[in-house]
């Protein structure tokens, strides 16, 4: 039995994990980002000083087996009240916290009730507060304020934890033993990056033999990454792992005008010039396939937070399909 890790935050680690648990004969593991500040996990950070649990909630469905009812409440997010604008499942999580005293556990046993297939294992135990440093001096506290917040205007000079945010011993042992580590898809910089950057996670792969697969962003971040190229990600997610990724997933498909209005619509965007990331690199460790999604979901009632990759996102069978043939050869 193979065992796949996931590297990811939130609707990048529910894409490739609603896929991945349909495939036959191999374990998965989903390390999930805590660098999470924005929206109903991050109130409930401030308010009761719990883990965010936002990434870690979506994750917990995309692998359960249990019945749609149940995946829909965890999910469920409250629109009046005292309660708006929180999810369910990030209430229960926090509840779970509190009761067993380690967010960690309170996860194992939220796993156990929602029947997952595989493990969703936290990056980290620590709060994990995400600071970026830029060239001009600036200082960005929080993922959400990064999250908000065009630094591209003055480029990053570094970007850390204000605390020393170490790696789960769960996490650390799943990468050790792991055959292949997906990377992604998800926000760059406060999606995938900030799992990179744990004390710890560099050490732990340089003692994997693990295979990296790393799935291109299908489109580029207004203010984060515009004008990015397949190239530009692979060679900064290389200088973060010190090491060479073994296998590149690119998209070959173009998203309906209907998507494409919907992102330029939300961003307002004259035109949607340096928002697909332009595939340039000429390397043997391309695999080149249709991954993108043509569905548009529709607006989750009581959310705050506007999801923009949800215009235009992958494909989590076809994402599936993909590293199920990488399995196999």
């Amino acid at each position: 039995m193979k065992k796949i890790v996931t590297v990811s935050g939130g609707t990048g680690g529910y894409t490739i994990l609603s896929g991945l648990k349909n495939i036959k004969g191999i374990s998965i593991t989903a390390l999930v980002s805590m660098a999470d500040s924005g929206g109903s996990a991050g109130a409930l950070q401030d308010e009761l000083g719990v883990l965010p649990a936002g990434d870690v909630r979506q994750c917990l469905v995309a692998l359960s087996e249990h019945t749609d009812v149940v995946r829909k409440l965890i999910n469920y997010r409250f629109s009046e009240g005292p309660f708006s604008g929180h999810s369910f499942g990030n209430i229960f999580l926090a509840a779970l916290e509190k009761v067993t005293g380690d967010f960690v556990a309170g996860v194992e046993i939220a796993s156990e009730i929602l029947k997952v297939k595989g493990k969703v294992v936290p990056i980290t135990k620590d709060r994990a507060e995400l600071v970026v440093k830029l060239t001009n001096g600036q200082i960005v506290d929080g993922e959400d304020k990064i999250d908000h917040t065009n630094i591209q205007k003055s480029p990053i000079e570094e970007i850390s934890y204000k605390n020393g945010v170490k790696l789960n011993d769960h996490a650390r042992v799943a990468i050790e033993e792991a055959d292949y580590i997906v990377l992604g898809p998800g926000d760059f910089y406060t999606s995938i990056i900030p799992n990179l950057i744990v004390v710890g996670f560099k050490e732990a792969l340089a003692k994997s033999k693990a295979k990296i697969i790393l799935p291109i962003n299908l489109t580029n971040k207004p203010g984060h990454t515009m004008y990015w190229s397949v190239g530009d990600y692979v060679d900064l997610v290389e200088d973060y792992l010190e090491r060479t990724i073994d296998l590149i997933l690119v998209n070959n498909k173009s998203p309906l005008k209907k998507q494409m209005k919907y992102y330029k619509e939300y961003y307002k965007l004259d035109n949607f010039d340096g928002i697909i990331v332009k595939d340039d690199l000429n390397d043997n460790r391309i695999i080149r396939l249709s991954l993108l999604s043509h569905l548009i979901p529709p607006p989750v009632e009581g959310d705050k937070i506007q999801n923009t990759r949800s215009f235009i996102r992958h494909d989590s069978k076809k994402l599936a399909i993909a590293i199920k043939k990488i399995i196999k050869k």
